[in-house]
């Protein structure tokens, strides 16, 4: 599910309607809420406010943010020493490893993790890109806090029925 500019795009072989995918999401999230809280996450992002604006947030919606790191070589790094998270929220445009090479790493040692491309970069080309990767999902950096959280909460439950 990509979200961007107002719009939720859902990963999915058969999507709905372009018209009915925001209804439609928000409906799927409300009502397959299963995962027990907290969902674990980690923040990757090279810019130290937004990981702790980020990271504030979550934890104030009871999330459990287990791991940040400022690049995907420091994050990779982490994870071989730790519990790998439910989710990782992944800048695309970071030094040293990018989000995407970082998320070709992820896919190969880590599949399990579901990557939410969080970024300022939010064109078509990055989405395709993420979609190609296999990224789960797409939120701005702009779009409201509350959509990056109906983000979460529907990857989770989309890998729990799967």
């Amino acid at each position: 599910m990509f979200y961007n500019k107002g719009q939720l795009y859902p990963f999915r072989k058969n999507p709905q309607p372009k018209n009915d995918r925001t209804t439609f999401c928000k409906k799927q999230i409300e009502v397959t809420m299963k995962k027990e809280l907290p969902i674990t996450v980690a923040v990757v992002d090279d810019n130290a406010l937004i990981r702790e604006s980020v990271k504030f947030r979550l934890k104030s919606l009871g999330h459990n943010v287990v791991m940040e790191a400022e690049n995907g070589k420091e994050f990779l790094d982490k994870l071989h020493l730790n519990t790998a998270p439910d989710i990782c929220v992944l800048d695309i445009n970071m030094p040293v490893m990018d989000g995407l090479e970082t998320t070709v790493h992820l896919k190969k040692q880590w599949p399990g993790i579901k990557i939410i491309f969080f970024s300022m970069e939010d064109s078509s080309i990055y989405i395709n890109k993420g979609i190609q990767l296999g990224a789960d999902g797409f939120v701005a950096k702009d779009a409201p806090f509350n959509e990056l959280n109906n983000m979460l909460i529907s990857i989770v439950n989309q890998s729990q029925v799967a």
